[in-house]
């Protein structure tokens, strides 16, 4: 699943699905907006340390993350546990039946802590969003949101439940791939952006995250990635960050559990 800003992760992260045109009931795949292949039903990534000379270390006390995918290949549960197994997060999603993003439940710790429920228009399309708190009481809605032809929102704005405006935000895209996100506030002042690069493979290869503060103060992040090794069906299984001047800053491993075919089922 893509990170995105905070305050307008629910839509931009959940609701941008792609469509295989080639089946109405697999309209919509996440599998195939993050670039992977084969039928898989889950991914579990670890992170690891790294030493002065980027060699891998011991794991990083946080966290393990795995997300479980359906038969259409969409996303349904998104699990954050410790080092230690347990569980901190737990994102529940469900979806429409051609496979998009319907609404999502956030547990933290063992208790409610957020939900997101979405509205479509009778043509299918995103017409708005509603973000709920840990009591169940709206927090946030959405309107004005736009996407493309196979699912992607492109913009929207985000309103408190006073029904003032909390902000907007925008994102471009290149076929399955975001290339640019942005955040703008109530008065229409940028505040955050996000510029991301890609390899021949289509794998995200750098991303810069801008954050522009109270008296314009300014904070840049580059971080830039380095895949290790891809698996058989050309997943990669291991990924190295780096800053801006190249040093390893962390690596992710990836183990990916794949359906079975019949003929593996009866060995």
């Amino acid at each position: 699943m893509k990170k995105l800003f905070i305050l307008v992760t629910g839509l931009l992260l959940f609701a941008c699905n792609s469509k295989d045109k080639t089946n109405d009931k697999t309209m919509f795949s996440d599998l195939v907006n993050d670039n992977l292949k084969g039928d898989i039903t889950s991914i579990e990534e670890t992170p690891y340390q790294v030493d002065s000379s980027g060699a891998i270390g011991a794991m990083d006390s946080c966290c393990i993350d795995i997300t479980d995918y359906d038969e259409n290949g969409n996303v349904i549960k998104n699990t954050i546990k410790g080092s230690d197994g347990t569980v901190k997060t737990e994102v529940s999603i469900t979806r429409y039946d051609n496979g998009e993003f319907k609404s999502s439940s956030t547990m933290k710790d063992g208790k409610q802590e957020s939900k997101l429920e979405t509205i479509q228009d009778e043509n299918g399309k995103y017409s708005g969003g509603t973000e709920y708190d840990s009591a169940g009481n709206m927090s946030h809605y959405y309107t004005d949101l736009t996407q493309n032809d196979v699912g992607e929102i492109l913009s929207g704005k985000r309103w408190k439940k006073d029904s003032t405006l909390d902000g907007q935000f925008s994102s471009t895209y290149n076929k399955h791939q975001r290339l640019t996100s942005s955040f703008t506030d109530s008065s229409g002042k940028v505040v955050n952006t996000s510029n991301n690069t890609y390899n021949d493979k289509g794998e995200l290869s750098e991303q810069t995250m801008t954050t522009i503060g109270k008296n314009d103060s300014t904070t840049t992040k580059v971080t830039k990635y380095r895949y290790d090794a891809h698996d058989d069906n050309g997943n990669w299984t291991q990924r190295t960050e780096m800053d801006e001047n190249g040093k390893p800053t962390k690596i992710v491993k990836r183990t990916y559990t794949y359906k079975k075919s019949e003929e593996d089922k009866k060995e």
